[in-house]
């Protein structure tokens, strides 16, 4: 039989065999400190997981779950025109009427109005937001009509002539605008406006400016108008009772 030296308590080396008692007693020492340096290594990896995950919330149910991303960004880009602020003292027409075919893949386009200047000498503001691809060659011009359906304070109607105004330059987010745009005269309360997007080839862009300066014009007929070239866009009507 094998006899295996062993160090007592006391530091002495002894030669007594070990007994099955003894061989019991160091597997268990032997499996309780390598449980515990398992549980060691266990707490050092969780604590490293925490301090890399502390962005993470906890639930009711005690489990973790990855914080949203902050909203901050998309709120503060979801009205690009400053449009909805309007609402309270802008009025969005009634009656509006867009070309389906070129909005087919976008949204809708929207317009607020505002009606104010002198009295009886009223003047139109308006802004809008539209999302539309302009093909090269081509301007988006602005044309206002006064409305012959409608009545000045002496009674006149309008004279449902077309008139250019300026070209529209949307920006990237398709905000556009035309202020205080002046409907005519002492006296022109109580008209209506049509306002009307057409898109016109650049040559005739630059034809509108020609054609107000000519001597006695005073805008275009209706057949002048239908003769022209264009797309209509959009329209709708700004009444200045």
């Amino acid at each position: 039989m094998t006899r295996t030296d062993t160090g007592s308590d006391d530091g002495t080396t002894s030669n007594e065999p070990q007994g099955e008692d003894d061989k019991s007693n160091n597997r268990t020492r032997i499996a309780i400190a390598s449980i515990g340096a398992l549980a060691a290594v266990a707490a050092a990896a969780a604590g490293a997981l925490f301090a890399h995950d502390g962005d993470t919330k906890e639930t009711s149910a005690g489990s973790s779950v990855s914080a949203p991303a902050s909203t901050s960004a998309s709120t503060e880009t979801a009205d690009p025109c400053d449009l909805q602020r309007l609402a309270d003292s802008w009025n969005q027409p009634p009656s509006q009427r867009y070309n389906e075919t070129l909005f087919a893949n976008h949204d809708a386009p929207s317009v607020y109005t505002q009606v104010g200047g002198p009295a009886r000498s009223p003047e139109i503001s308006v802004k809008g937001q539209m999302s539309l691809n302009i093909p090269a060659g081509q301007v988006l011009y602005l044309v206002t009509r006064p409305d012959p359906d409608s009545k000045d304070e002496y009674g006149h109607p309008g004279n449902g002539r077309f008139y250019p105004g300026t070209p529209v330059s949307p920006t990237s987010s398709g905000c556009w605008e035309d202020d205080n745009h002046s409907v005519g005269y002492i006296g022109v309360e109580g008209i209506s406006e049509t306002y009307l997007l057409v898109l016109v080839g650049s040559d005739q862009a630059a034809k509108f400016p020609a054609d107000r300066k000519a001597k006695d014009w005073d805008g275009y007929s209706a057949d002048d108008w239908r003769a022209l070239t264009k797309i209509d866009v959009m329209n709708f009507h700004v009444s200045t009772a």
